[in-house]
């Protein structure tokens, strides 16, 4: 019966505050995932400009509205725009691994893509992801993120899809938070 009331006692009472601990700077809390959340959360607004090979450049607004999520632990970002093949819309989650000692990237797009970026700072501004190797309109492509924090309200961020061909699609998006 103790026993019983102890593994209650610690999830009704210390898990939860162990949670805020963390959330809260607590010492377990490496500051890369403070880091991350703070630099993505928040709604950002700006010109998404496509470029596919064969086509003229075109450029349509985008918005990424990114919220923390789990006690501050990743944020969840709802993305979308309309383009001239119409309304386009992703869902992703954002969150640094502690023990991967990675930033993951997580999508999935009304266009049916699924995809899970890999990435780490590589300075104070700059997040470069790993190639990713997946699908998109039944072709394998290899698709790299690169995104930049000019300073706390700017956002930068450049998407390149290289097909089988060779050829590469390039999506840029400079969004604005206030």
């Amino acid at each position: 019966m103790l026993k019983s009331l102890l593994v209650l006692f610690w999830f009704a009472i210390l898990l939860p505050l162990s949670a805020l601990a963390q959330s809260q700077g607590g010492s377990s809390a490496p500051p890369e995932l403070k880091k991350t959340v703070e630099a993505i959360a928040g709604k950002w607004s700006g010109p998404m400009t496509a470029r596919i090979p064969g086509m003229a450049p075109e450029t349509f607004n985008w918005i990424m509205d990114c919220r923390s999520v789990a006690l501050g632990a990743g944020a969840s970002c709802a993305n979308e725009g309309k383009a001239s093949i119409g309304l386009l819309s992703e869902s992703c989650l954002f969150a640094y691994d502690p023990d991967g000692k990675a930033i993951h990237y997580m999508c999935v797009s009304s266009m049916g893509e699924v995809h899970d970026h890999k990435g780490r700072w590589k300075d104070d501004k700059t997040i470069e992801f790993e190639p990713l190797h997946a699908g998109m309109m039944g072709q394998q492509v290899i698709e790299t993120l690169k995104w930049s924090f000019p300073d706390s309200h700017t956002l930068a961020k450049t998407s390149t899809v290289t097909m089988p061909s060779g050829s590469s699609m390039v999506f840029e998006f400079t969004g604005k938070r206030p």
